[in-house]
């Protein structure tokens, strides 16, 4: 964790997001032959089991929306590390489980990859550059990004994301020896999305600094929209402490909305995908609850732009990388929500003693 508080801005959360899209093009670039060997090497596999915690749990949500599109056909199974650790499933010298962790340390991830291990799956860890001390006898390591200085997680989950998505497209390739996604998207049209996304700085400012003075702020997607708002929900308590929820559109109207008042926010996500048109039924209802809701989308939510109190057009993707196209203003709304309310965004609130003492009774580690 970073100690001390920086004396001006930026923090190194703010750093971490504007370079996104430099080391986004370095890790897909570089690293794109070795992904594509192990790409290669498990696309055989009976299934894929895709395992992370916090952040990463999220990673393990898009990455089972990306199999399923460009993977050829393997079958993809996100479970949380928990869960996997304590709970199973029963696993095969068949099976290939992909374990993503930030530094590759935290307790239930290294015991997923030991029960892996010791079942005969192939195992592959995707993780930071220059990390000590990786997990011993892992088959195979995907190195993506820097470190962090951060502990609000933004541009390791981004680089996880492209080389996960790179890895679905390249297992997908090497299933039915078609190329689903051109290798210039990866490189030059991805890193532009990233670096557009950045572009909403003062969008982003503005909306925080209106939003802070809500009861909760509600986040809401479908599909790959849908882990989105999960994702910068857990960014916003990470940064700022404030009260913040995302959930599944479908979800949202199975209980979940009978907690909303009129003193609350909404942040939608909508960009075009088959979730869209149950976004906007999602948005009408609200409406009708007196909610302030902003939107973010790719231009193709026209139809509930009217009468939001913001939006902003994000550059039009295929589906699964809208996780990604979507996220990265949001990464910078959750920021800014921690400046509006004077918090650090890096230390994960371990410069507060009693959040210290409490970590020592329950550590990640």
């Amino acid at each position: 964790m970073v100690e001390g508080k920086p004396t001006e801005h930026p923090y190194n959360m703010y750093r971490h997001i504007m370079d996104q899209a430099d080391a986004v093009r370095h890790a897909v670039t570089e690293y794109r032959a070795h992904i594509d060997q192990v790409a290669s090497a498990i696309s055989g596999s009976s299934r894929l089991f895709l395992v992370g915690i916090g952040t990463s749990y999220h990673a393990t949500q898009v990455i089972d929306h990306a199999m399923r599109e460009y993977g050829g056909g393997i079958q993809a199974y996100p479970v949380h590390s928990f869960d996997f650790t304590l709970y199973g499933p029963e696993l095969t010298a068949n099976d290939c489980v992909i374990i993503i962790s930030h530094k590759g340390t935290k307790s239930y991830s290294v015991q997923a990859l030991d029960r892996a291990r010791n079942a005969g799956a192939t195992t592959v860890m995707v993780t930071g550059i220059g990390l000590e001390g990786k997990p011993d006898q892992v088959d195979h390591v995907i190195e993506t990004v820097e470190l962090e200085q951060s502990a609000t997680y933004t541009i390791s989950y981004t680089g996880a994301l492209s080389a996960m998505i790179l890895l679905a497209e390249r297992i997908g390739y090497h299933r039915t020896n078609q190329s689903a996604v051109e290798q210039i998207f990866f490189e030059q049209e991805l890193p532009a999305v990233i670096e557009a996304g950045t572009q909403f700085d003062d969008e982003m400012k503005a909306w925080a600094n209106d939003a802070i003075k809500a009861r909760r702020i509600w986040l809401t997607g479908g599909g790959p929209g849908s882990v989105v708002a999960q994702e910068v929900a857990l960014k916003i308590k990470e940064a700022s402490y404030l009260q913040a929820e995302g959930i599944h559109v479908e979800q949202f109207l199975h209980g979940a909305l009978q907690n909303v008042e009129p003193e609350d926010t909404f942040i939608v996500i909508a960009p075009e995908g088959a979730a869209q048109s149950r976004v906007f039924e999602f948005v009408e209802a609200i409406k009708e609850l007196g909610v302030p809701y902003r939107v973010v989308s790719d231009g193709t939510a026209g139809q509930i732009v009217d009468g939001a109190s913001g939006s902003i057009d994000v550059p039009s993707v295929p589906e699964p990388f809208a996780s990604i196209s979507c996220l990265v203003p949001l990464q910078l709304f959750a920021y800014y929500l921690a400046l509006a309310a004077g918090t650090h965004p890096d230390t994960f609130r371990l410069d507060d003693p009693r959040f210290a003492r409490a970590f020592q009774k329950a550590s990640l580690y």
